[in-house]
């Protein structure tokens, strides 16, 4: 009995349109289906009658894993045994079996015995069989942080974010990594290839949830009112496809640049990502790592080093290095709207600095997110970053709701499209139903990370980079387009820019070759040759137009931010003016 085959709740099966088989509430049921260990939201109990606090809590993780299954609710079917023969309880077997499902309840903050149903069986001396629903929702209005990681190779970024998320001190050779890492040659070479989120929450007290004091990122999700969502990226110039695929098609909040306290100055990699900040208009925090090697003449040539870079690459902002004095909501806010760049010094080995560095992380909260918020009538868009499929569901997208609110019963009013395809055209879609954080819920709001199931009304294969949006936004003959040429406002990075004629280009979490079919203007900053120091490079910037390459079209709108490559080296980065 599967989730699909068996829901007993009748409001649950008229809202996913399943079909009821066999229930223990009929007259003359004595035996069901044995219970499906490996899947399904129905849960067979004899009675639950022994109570204590580590079996209460071993149910609780039972009952979770159940709700995860049915989308946010479960059957437990009482007086059952697991092989589904019908044997049933006393009536105070039955009372002590309600009250102990609530309190696994209770352990989960947001979930609720939603209703309770039983039957009395005269021919089993007045025995009682019952089935009791529960519910889960997302009761807690949670805001989210998306954290990009960058910096150079041996950098040290995934220790940083071990230490974080884990709540451990590094021993030197790279122990507080090993949780991050994804695969085992990314353990022997040291060298992160993929990339890799880490979860820390904060509760109402703002008291640090991590993976030191919970058992799953689900559990810090259920108990967490601010989530920061840290992206680990990789540091090897082999692997610039997937580091750039993180800065455009994982939507991140803030930047994070991490130098290694012995480096001798700025590299050149570290000030690219610090000019790609300040271009995209996205907040930046610099930690410097590895603390506990730096000597005190090595440490003041960076620091002087790092300011220059800074005042040259994020000239309208100040610089700040934090210390436990100003760490707080009035820094947090500063950072959050351009005004500040702090600097962390932290140790992984004697987990110094990462105090300083989580109170701000607990104060941030998003910019821009609460306009989107308050207009419940703003066209929906959601960016696709994953594509998975299910038996029992179907697909399911992953992505971030770039504008409006998305709910199940949104197409109910408004037409909804999926697209596009490699020819630029959309099909219509319906969401069935929506988790945020992992967690069932009614709406996904903008500026929130977002698992979608859908249901195409056309068979299409769904791919990374596509959106989901109202077809009004097609249909208006706005700036919004499906086009395979735009005009994007650029930083060039790259001296051999000029010598360019086609760029790999990263929209959204999509990459597309393209080319340079004209640079409209570059008088206003582009240095002349007898104006540019030699051997270094300074970064100007150009208007220009791009093509797609063999035909492919896509989805733009003036604003979207791009970032180009050139092989192993970042050509540009910037936003998309206009959509031709």
């Amino acid at each position: 009995m599967t989730t699909q085959d068996a829901m007993y709740s009748d409001d649950f099966i008229s809202a996913c349109g399943c079909k009821q088989l066999v229930s223990v509430l009929d007259e003359g049921v004595f035996k069901l289906p044995p219970e499906t260990d490996g899947s399904g939201n129905v849960e067979y109990k004899t009675k639950l009658t022994e109570k204590s606090d580590h079996r209460t809590t071993h149910l609780a993780t039972q009952l979770q894993w159940r709700l995860a299954e049915g989308g946010g609710h479960a059957i437990y079917v009482i007086g059952v045994h697991d092989d589904g023969t019908v044997v049933g309880i006393t009536e105070d077997e039955f009372r002590m079996t309600v009250a102990t499902i609530r309190d696994m309840a209770s352990q989960l903050d947001n979930t609720y015995v939603s209703s309770i149903k039983k039957r009395v069986m005269p021919e089993m001396d007045d025995r009682v069989v019952a089935e009791v629903t529960l519910t889960q929702r997302n009761a807690v209005q949670r805001s989210e942080l998306r954290v990009t990681v960058l910096g150079d190779h041996n950098a040290g970024k995934s220790t940083v974010l071990g230490c974080l998320t884990y709540g451990e001190a590094d021993n030197g050779r790279g122990k507080a990594r090993l949780n991050l890492l994804r695969h085992r040659h990314e353990v022997e070479s040291g060298r992160t290839s993929s990339i890799a989120l880490g979860t820390i929450g904060f509760d109402s007290d703002g008291r640090v949830l991590s993976y030191a004091n919970n058992n799953s990122a689900e559990q810090i999700y259920q108990r967490a009112h601010h989530v920061v969502t840290l992206i680990d990226t990789c540091g090897y110039y082999k692997h610039l496809k997937t580091t750039a695929r993180a800065i455009t098609g994982h939507s991140p909040h803030v930047f994070c640049v991490v130098i290694a306290a012995d480096s001798e100055s700025v590299s050149p990699t570290s000030r690219e990502y610090m000019r790609i900040a300040s271009v995209l208009g996205m907040p930046l925090v610099v930690v410097i790592s590895k603390m506990d090697l730096a000597t005190k003449a090595g440490f003041g040539a960076l620091m002087h080093d790092l300011l220059g870079a800074l005042a040259e690459t994020v000239p309208n902002r100040s610089k700040c290095i934090v210390t436990n004095s100003n760490a707080g909501e009035s820094l947090a806010h500063d950072v959050v709207g351009l005004a500040v760049v702090p600097i962390f010094t932290t140790s992984a080995v004697r987990t110094v600095g990462f105090g300083e560095l989580t109170t701000v992380l607990a104060k941030a909260r998003p910019a821009g997110v609460v306009d989107n918020r308050a207009s419940a009538d703003h066209p929906f868009e959601f960016h696709v970053e994953h594509t998975y499929s299910f038996d029992a569901v179907g697909t399911v997208v992953t992505g971030w709701v770039h504008a409006g609110i998305a709910s199940p019963s949104i197409d109910q009013d408004k037409k909804l499209v999926i697209g596009p395809d490699t020819s630029g055209h959309f099909t219509g879609v319906d969401i069935t139903s929506i988790h945020t954080l992992r967690i069932p819920t009614e709406t996904a709001e903008a500026g929130s990370s977002a698992a979608l199931a859908i249901h195409p009304h056309k068979q299409i294969v769904v791919t990374k980079g596509m959106v989901i949006i109202d077809a009004e936004y097609l249909g208006d003959h706005g700036k919004r387009r499906v086009s395979d040429e735009f005009i994007a406002q650029v930083a060039v990075l790259d001296p051999d820019f000029s010598t360019l004629h086609s760029v790999v280009v990263h929209i959204r979490c999509a990459y597309r070759m393209a080319r340079i079919v004209e640079i409209i203007d570059d008088s206003a900053d582009s240095p002349s040759t007898n104006d540019m120091p030699s051997p270094s490079f300074s970064c100007y910037n150009v208007l220009v137009r791009l093509k797609f390459d063999d035909g492919v079209r896509d989805y733009m709108h003036p604003g979207m931010p791009i970032v180009a490559r050139d092989g192993q080296n970042l050509t540009f980065a910037g936003h998309i003016q206009s959509v031709v």
